[in-house]
């Protein structure tokens, strides 16, 4: 472990499992919500401002399509890793997110203890554990 807990970033248009996913996530010790927001624009500006090591983003969204955020979020430099967190599953979102080098994909109904371990293994992929 690197002495900070591992940063993430929270975006959903839905206040209420944003707020679900601070509360699930705030049991780690090693974990850290530094932000969550509703909308993309204010995500790309937290991610300059707050510096996340990880973002998790739902992918159905009324403002837009993951896949183009995703691409406007790796245009930022030092951006952080993605985790698409979804309520449901679609094969070709999945496998254009996978050619970005998205690789975590994950459903909403995914346990806590799952989600934390899938977390820490990405920030272990970046070199921050």
């Amino acid at each position: 472990m690197t002495g900070r807990p591992v940063r993430l970033l929270l975006v959903d248009d839905n206040a209420a499992v944003r707020r679900a996913l601070v509360l699930r996530l705030n049991r780690a010790q090693d974990l850290q919500v530094v932000g969550d927001t509703g909308d993309f624009d204010s995500a790309l500006a937290m991610i300059v401002d707050q510096k996340p090591d990880i973002m998790i983003l739902e992918s159905k969204r009324r403002d837009g399509t993951a896949l183009a955020f995703c691409q406007r979020v790796l245009a930022v430099p030092l951006h952080p890793a993605i985790i698409i967190l979804t309520s449901f599953a679609n094969e070709d979102e999945r496998l254009s997110l996978l050619h970005l080098g998205i690789g975590q994909y994950l459903l909403k109904d995914i346990q806590t203890d799952e989600l934390i371990r899938v977390i820490r293994e990405q920030a272990c992929g970046r070199g921050r554990v």
